[in-house]
This record gives C-alpha cells, structure tokens and sequence, in this order.
C-alpha cells in the first residue's frame, strides 16, 4: 500500500473535532507506514476488522471518528439487572392496538381501559409501559390505574430514570409486608409494604406506623406512610392521627385532619362540635339567621384541632377572620347544626339563605364528610342546588361541587337524581330547557354507570329540537355521552344524524359507543 500522506496540523472544520480517542494514535502510525509494512492493529476499543489490509484500516478508522464526533467517550459499565419475570398475561394482540389508538387519539378513553385491563389481572405489553410512565408522570390521576398494568416492569424502570420514580410508590393489590423490605427497602418499598399489611392486618400496620412516624425526618415520607391509616379507616387508628396534628409540616397535619374528619365519633369530632357550639349565634331578624361569631382569637385548641398555627397577627378583615370559620364549619361535624337549630339539613340552608360563605361553607362540610343526607340537602336547595345548575345556561355557578355531592350517594340514586333534576326543569314555567353545554358537564360529574333511564333522557335531548345558538353545547354533549354513557346503550341512539348540521359530532358520539363495546370485549 502506498500510504495517502495525512495533514495532523490541518485544522478541523468548523463544529467537528479532532478524533482523540486511545486508538486514534495507532491507526494513524499504521497508515503512515503502510498496512503492507505493518498490520491492522487489534485495538482495545475497536471491533475486529472484517476486512484485510488497507480497506480494513479505513473501516476502523471511519468508525473512530465518526464515534468521536457522535460525543463518545471511553468508559466501563455494569450490567444492568434484569427485572423480574411478570407473570401475568398479556392483554393480547388485539387490546394491544386498541390502547396504540387510544393513545394516539382518544385519550380520553385511557382511564376507562386501563381499570378494565387491571380489573381482568393482565398486563399491558413492555412496549407500551414507557408511554404509559410519560402520562402518568404529567397526569398524577392516572397513576394508580397505571401502577397495576406496568407491574414489575414498571417499577424497574422508573429505578433508571427519576421521573418515573413515582410509580415505585404505587401500592399493587399483589404486594407482599415483608420484614426485609420494612426494615431495609427504599422508602417506596417501605410503604408499599405498609399498604400491603394494613390489608391484612390492620392493627399491626397501625403498630408500626406509630413507631416509625416521630422518627422520620422527611415531610414527604411521612406523610406516604400516614396515607396507609385511609385503608379500613377506623376508631382505632385515631390516636396515631391525633398525634400526627402536632406533625411540623402543615401537608402531614392537613392529611391527618382530613382522615379525623371521617370518623365523626371520635374524641377529636366531639372538640370540634365543642368549638364550633361556642361559636354559633342564632338571630330572630335580619341581617343573619344564624352566623359563627367571635372568631377574631382562636384558641390554641382550636388551631390544634384545625390542624392550623398561631396567626403573626390578629386579623384585621372580616374575611381574613372568616376564613378560620370556614375551616371550622367544613371540618365539624354536620350534626352539630341540625342539633343546635333543631332542624334537618334543609332547614340549616334555610336559615343560611342571605349568608352566601356561610352556605358555601357547609356545601363544601357536605362534599368532604360526605353525608348522604347533606348532600341530598345541597342538591335539592331552590336556589343553588342541581335543578337550578341545570338552568343556568352558561351563568356563573354558586355552587360547583357536583361531583362530591353525588359521590356521597348511591349510584342509581346519583343518576335517578340527574334525571329527576331534568324533569323539574322541563316542567318549569318559564325556562322549560336546559342548557346543553351544562348538562354535559353535570352528566361529567355522576362518576358512575349510567341507567338506561339516564341514558335514555340523554338520548331525548339529543334527538330532540336544538337552537342555533346550543350548537357548541350540542357537540359537548355528545362529547360527554360518549365517554360515560354505557357503551351496551348504543341501541337507544338512532343510526342516522338527527341533525344534519350536528352530524359529525353525532356520528363520532355513535363510533366511540362501538369501539368501547369492543374495547369491552378484548380485555
């Protein structure tokens, strides 16, 4: 070989650089002297030539410096540890394709089949767990409908990339409470293990806990763990709860306060019907019937029990001093109302009727206590209740707490309460309609099969007249019934467009019925 001289002065073009990797040395003194004198050299960090002579020597050296300029750098590795085997089943080939086409253009169906895929105890195929891990970690709601379709794989992932860390934390309905991980695991692996012995033994889940909780230095870590007492939530666990109110941070207390409130036998429930008792003041006139009074210096009790800290300062405005008021209303419990005006939930909102916060403060007592007879009371109110929401034709909304309301109900009573609501409105002297747009969004807030009579009322608004200005609230519509209508009520919607203008909104409301029917089918 004659060898082709080399210019190591030349500078490199612009935005490239000059190979510098351990090899680069020795190929160069091969070319120079020439693969006839000297052999392609075995180089360390280059694969075997797979050809001979001076074709072989420029093979390596194309790939040393396109590998160069590519950012390589020399390094060691260890082998990653492979995840274990899951072994679950597959959803299949034909689920598989339907969540590609969700994923790409249905969105909106993903919650729905990834509880039925979990439901069914199958796993979603590897491809696909990545995508998942992306959503999840932009849309926190999904992530425990996620954490049982990804599994183990999942879990190993996230273990190589930080921003799928949260799924680790997921509690599965297949985790094991292990010594080991208790005592020695990630602080993941530690309340996963909790989770898992508080669903089989509550009371030494609740052992455990209370012994870890002062000791743990991170807010974060114990407020996880505290979240296990929510599963079999129960009069037992009150005394580590209690404790948890004097935690430093304000997200463990409010948790604590929060699962106080749902056991309303309690010794804390009964400080809290104390404190609001000493506040309350009932009037025979105007401008209040009944008001919570003399809130401008809490107690130290009070803060204590509210979860609160001692204010810088006294508050100066009536809405800063009423905000501690609310607190207190939204977390006492509701009986301590229908005790000291002697009347049932309807009658207190009666009373409240020109206190706008005050009505507010116990729509939002109803939401999270989640008393059935509250919520009833708030949904029927003449003024701010469903029926009036269902008039409002795009008007603000007092009271925007559906959802909660209904959840404290059973479902047929959730849906027969929407259908009922519909009537009076249709059935009213002036108004006699409701607003398309709005009903979409309560029909978005029943969570829950439908009935086929909800469904079937759903059907007479959309086959029934339209205006031209409910044509956006008739699309919504559509919308809505498509993603929460049950998908065997397909029956109840005529093939063809009952408005040729609204045609494509109606047809794609029909198509989605089909492909969740199918999608129904495959998992």
């Amino acid at each position: 070989m004659n060898p082709t001289p080399i210019d190591q002065t030349r500078a490199p073009e612009p935005g490239t650089t000059s190979p510098e990797t351990p090899s680069w040395d020795r190929l160069v003194s091969t070319a120079l002297v020439g693969t006839t004198r000297r052999p392609v050299p075995d180089l360390p960090d280059l694969p075997t030539a797979t050809r001979e002579g001076a074709a072989g020597l420029l093979d390596l050296v194309a790939l040393d410096a396109v590998r160069t300029r590519a950012g390589y750098t020399a390094h060691t590795a260890e082998p990653v540890t492979p995840d274990a085997p899951d072994t679950r089943p597959d959803v299949g080939p034909a689920a598989n394709h339907r969540l590609d086409v969700i994923l790409a253009t249905r969105p909106e169906l993903l919650p729905e089949w990834l509880g039925a895929a979990a439901r069914g105890g199958r796993r979603v195929s590897h491809v696909h767990v990545p995508d998942l891990l992306d959503r999840a970690s932009r849309d926190s709601s999904l992530r425990p409908l996620v954490a049982p379709v990804v599994g183990e794989r999942g879990t190993w992932l996230a273990s190589h990339n930080t921003a799928w860390s949260f799924i680790a934390r997921e509690p599965l309905a297949t985790d094991v409470h292990t010594d080991a991980a208790w005592h020695e695991g990630t602080p993941a692996q530690r309340r996963r293990s909790l989770f898992a012995l508080r669903a089989t033994d509550p009371a030494a889940a609740r052992d455990l806990l209370a012994g870890v909780l002062p000791q743990e230095s991170r807010s974060e870590e114990r407020r996880g763990l505290l979240e296990a007492l929510a599963v079999g939530l129960g009069p037992d666990d009150e005394a580590v709860l209690d404790q948890a109110l004097d935690d430093r941070a304000a997200s463990v207390r409010g948790l604590a306060l929060a699962l106080l409130t749902r056991l309303p036998d309690s010794a804390h429930a009964h400080r809290l019907r104390a404190h609001l008792r000493a506040h309350l003041g009932r009037y025979q006139g105007p401008p209040r019937a009944v008001d919570v009074v003399d809130m401008d210096v809490p107690t130290a009790d009070q803060l204590r029990d509210l979860a609160l800290v001692p204010p810088k300062k006294r508050p100066e405005a009536r809405r800063a001093r009423w905000e501690l008021g609310r607190v207190l209303i939204t977390h006492a419990p509701l009986d301590t109302w229908t005790a000291f005006l002697g009347t049932d939930p309807a009658g207190v909102l009666d009373l409240a009727e020109d206190e706008q916060d005050l009505r507010e403060a116990l729509a939002d007592a109803a939401c999270l206590q989640a008393v059935p007879d509250w919520a009833r009371a708030v949904l029927d109110h003449p003024g701010a209740g469903l029926a009036p929401l269902l008039r409002a034709a795009g008007r603000h909304r007092e009271w925007p707490r559906t959802q909660e309301l209904l959840a404290a109900l059973p479902v047929q009573e959730r849906c027969d309460r929407v259908v009922a609501a519909l009537g009076s409105v249709e059935g009213a002297p002036t108004t006699g309609r409701t607003d398309l747009h709005v009903l979409g969004e309560v029909l978005h807030t029943v969570d829950a099969p439908w009935t086929r009579a909800l469904s079937d009322e759903v059907t007479r608004r959309l086959t029934g007249p339209i205006g031209t200005r409910d044509s956006r609230g008739y699309r919504f519509l559509c919308e809505a019934a498509a993603e929460h209508m049950p998908p065997e009520h397909l029956d109840l919607l005529p093939k063809e467009p009952p408005h040729e203008e609204e045609g494509p909104a109606y047809l794609r409301l029909r198509d989605t019925l089909r492909f969740r029917l199918e999608m129904h089918r495959e998992l």
